[in-house]
């Protein structure tokens, strides 16, 4: 199988936390699991002070990959937190990062530990209560996310960026038929989709602001903590690579939560704290081609993987049928 999480190698982990921290002595490493893309590391001391080490793919991994993958993602994770300060007490905190490569040929970063636990972990064990609260609190940070405006969509940074919103879902179509071929994929359905986004400009540029969206959000990503109280609050939000400039609705959350972030008996909590939304023609068919980009980078990035994508290229076939439909219909 493929791999997108390339681990570094000893002699490359010990050059790394030397020139973070002058030596390597007395620094516990583990390895962490569950992510795709970084290789990602639990830096321990004796004393009790721990961080987070998150090594970037190489250049070389990045452009095996699907077209959207990338080395910069934590380069665009900083510009993120920087463009989102207001959410500063949310975002990951960045002690050490090496951008220029003087150390390894990869991007890396070294970040506080974030306060908590995944919010996969604990969401259903807490009372209902106490979870409506979460939900609420996620809700609100997602608004006050979406509301970052950009001068452009796109990445705030290593990135294309586009005065259209319609030019930014051409390039996300017309990269994922490319990355069909390559891959193996059927390109009739990924060029059908190409062929939809170019019919549709207008449609996807009528009332949309670059507002900055995550990408990713769903709960692994999502923190939380223990208040003074005993109760549960949100504390941080993880995983801002691929977070960009965009329609605020290519979040698949609300009001139709197409990706299924949210479980279904909080979707009322998540939209008190989100807010009013407002309705815009052509929206039905906006989310169906949102849906189909997020569908097409999950089928790419098996595919590369060399992983099972058949259930993703099923659900992928059928929004591009249901676009087609809506455009009839």
């Amino acid at each position: 199988m493929k791999g997108t999480q390339v681990r570094i190698d000893q002699g490359e982990l010990d050059a790394i936390l030397r020139h973070a921290f002058g030596e390597r002595r007395g620094i516990a490493v583990t390895q962490l699991g569950g992510g795709q893309i970084n290789d990602t590391r639990l830096l321990a001391w004796p004393d009790g002070t721990r961080c987070i080490l998150r090594v970037a793919p190489s250049d070389a991994t990045a452009a095996a990959g699907p077209s959207w993958f990338t080395a910069f993602g934590l380069r665009r994770e900083e510009a993120v937190i920087a463009a989102a300060h207001e959410l500063a007490g949310f975002l990951p905190v960045t002690t050490a990062h090496d951008f220029e490569r003087a150390v390894i040929d990869r991007d890396w970063v070294i970040q506080d530990v974030m306060p908590g636990v995944p919010l996969s972990e604990v969401d259903r064990r807490l009372d209902p209560d106490a979870r409506a609260d979460v939900w609420a609190q996620v809700g609100l940070f997602t608004r006050r996310l979406h509301d970052v405006r950009g001068s452009r969509f796109g990445f705030p940074a290593c990135g294309p960026r586009f005065d259209r919103w319609s030019e930014l879902v051409a390039w996300d179509a017309a990269g994922l038929a490319h990355d069909a071929g390559r891959f193996g994929l059927p390109v009739d359905p990924f060029a059908r989709l190409v062929r939809q986004a170019g019919r549709i400009p207008a449609l996807l540029d009528t009332d949309v602001v670059p507002s900055l969206i995550h990408s990713d959000l769903w709960m692994p990503h999502i923190f939380v903590a223990r208040d003074a109280n005993g109760g549960h609050r949100l504390s941080g939000v993880i995983d801002l690579e691929f977070a960009r400039f965009a329609d605020s609705l290519a979040e698949h959350l609300p009001p139709s939560f197409d990706w299924g972030n949210v479980p279904g008996d909080m979707r009322s909590a998540f939209t008190a704290g989100y807010g009013p939304l407002t309705s815009r023609l052509g929206d039905g068919i906006r989310t169906r081609v949102y849906v189909a980009v997020g569908l097409g980078w999950a089928a790419t990035l098996k595919a590369f993987q060399g992983q099972p994508y058949a259930n993703i290229l099923v659900d992928f076939e059928r929004v591009v049928l249901e676009i087609e439909r809506q455009e009839s219909g």
